[in-house]
């Protein structure tokens, strides 16, 4: 599976494939929270991590007791360790109130049909409520989660036409308004019940079910061509307890795991860690970016944030390429064996900016590339693609070998491969000056091969 199948979507980049995981990469990170006597599960965390909201069933201290089937709790994490949990009686009502995902400071709850979405930066004021069509007037478990993007509705209820107990729906948003629930199948849905929907990587669908007759599993399915796949057990998710409910964190690259030791006891909750190594990634420039592409080995990614990161499945060289607006090309090359942090600094394409064509080299008193150097030809159209109307400089330069206006001379000529190239992909003469320096301007030490071979180079500049 190539490196792109794993991208995290935290970062809002936008990817053409995702392929489904195997979660075989988790590790416990710390035992349960200090357990209290009731349920805890569809939990998720505050962007800065340090609020954990989830849902609470069977719970005395409900907003209306135990006849309160689902109420909203948090707890706060100070110091690095997590305090009583405190019912949230800003958003709580008397009916079945359950928390379907918390994405970009938004609180999304689940109420008698409606989606309601309270901003947790504004004192919890209620932003928008959403009908959905096809929402059974009676139910008493129900369970779901809205995906990442926001776009896409899962719920586990004992609907008409189900095919055993609870079944899993499903509902896409389409101008902003939620289409029909409708049964996902029954490739995926049994006579046992099957609840706790997520969706995890946008074509990984998770669930619990006790279908094996041993308790409450995770399974999950994989949507190919329109179908869920038949369910597959997971492996190292599942526990030795009866899970409740699993959801993942996508700033800190973590499963909540709701489980308790059997069916009839409370449902306690654990973290654990996708244990992959990981890229992190943050560009160091004054301006957030809007548009850019990775193009990591034999794939191409593209984000549109000064921070992200990705998983690495294997030691190995990367070959990384950042393209972005505005902004000359930068090829960097990476050995990764475990979690690394890398900070990017890009030159902008502006008037008076200067940048060394490093990856253009010269053979010694010759007017050709070196063959490792033609590939990064390419790399100078990305100039012209956001300011058609750039006008550039294109100055050669020698080592100190040689006759003196002989290298003035091959410099000029070595400017002029790089403007007839430009040229002859599209870019008019009238943008483009060329100059030969010679060896006036080195940069490296003439001393030995290795520094003079940086000083056959070609130097831009724009105008």
């Amino acid at each position: 599976m190539s490196i792109r199948s794993y991208l995290s979507i935290f970062f809002l980049l936008t990817f053409s494939l995702v392929k489904s995981q195997s979660f075989e990469n988790v590790s416990l990170v710390n035992k349960k929270m200090e357990s209290y006597p009731f349920n805890e599960s569809n939990a998720y965390l505050s962007d800065d991590g340090n609020t954990l909201f989830f849902s609470s069933s069977d719970n005395r201290n409900n907003t209306y007791g135990l006849s309160d089937m689902n109420d909203i709790w948090y707890r706060n994490k100070n110091n690095g360790v997590w305090g009583t949990p405190i019912n949230l009686r800003e958003v709580n009502t008397i009916e079945n109130d359950v928390i379907l995902g918390l994405y970009n400071n938004d609180l999304i709850i689940l109420r008698n049909g409606s989606i309601d979405y309270y901003d947790i930066n504004n004192q919890y004021k209620l932003k928008r409520t959403e009908k959905i069509d096809g929402f059974p007037p009676n139910y008493n478990l129900i369970s779901g989660s809205i995906n990442y993007s926001q776009d896409k509705l899962f719920l586990s209820f004992e609907g008409f036409g189900t095919y055993g107990v609870e079944d899993i729906y499903t509902s896409k948003k389409n101008n902003n308004v939620w289409g029909r629930l409708t049964n996902i199948g029954s490739s995926v849905n049994s006579e046992y019940q099957d609840i706790s929907p997520f969706l995890y990587k946008e074509d990984t669908l998770v669930f619990i079910s006790n279908r094996d007759e041993v308790g409450y599993e995770l399974y999950f399915t994989v949507l190919k061509d329109e179908f869920w796949s038949e369910p597959l057990k997971m492996n190292l998710l599942n526990t030795s307890k009866s899970e409740a409910s699993l959801t993942y964190d996508y700033n800190s690259d973590n499963f909540i795991l709701s489980a308790t030791t059997d069916s009839k006891t409370n449902s306690d909750l654990f973290f654990y860690s996708d244990s992959k190594a990981r890229i992190n990634v943050t560009f160091n420039l004054n301006s957030e970016i809007t548009n850019g592409n990775l193009y990591l080995n034999n794939d191409s990614i593209s984000f549109s944030s000064n921070i992200f990161n990705l998983p690495i499945e294997s030691v190995d060289t990367y070959n990384f390429k950042f393209v972005v607006d505005n902004y000359f090309i930068k090829d960097t090359t990476l050995r990764v064996d475990k979690s690394v942090d890398i900070s990017i600094n890009l030159d902008e394409v502006k008037s008076g900016s200067r940048v060394v064509l490093k990856n253009l080299i010269f053979k010694q008193s010759s007017t050709d590339l070196d063959d490792e150097s033609l590939p990064y030809l390419n790399n100078l159209l990305h100039l012209f693609g956001s300011n058609s109307n750039i006008q550039i400089t294109i100055e050669g330069h020698t080592d100190n070998r040689g006759d003196f206006r002989s290298n003035i001379k091959l410099s000029r000529e070595r400017s002029e491969v790089i403007k007839n190239f430009l040229v002859i992909n599209g870019i008019k003469k009238s943008q483009i000056k060329v100059k030969g320096l010679g060896p006036t301007k080195p940069r490296y030490s003439n001393d030995n091969e290795e520094s003079r071979k940086l000083n056959r180079r070609v130097e831009l500049f724009v105008n």
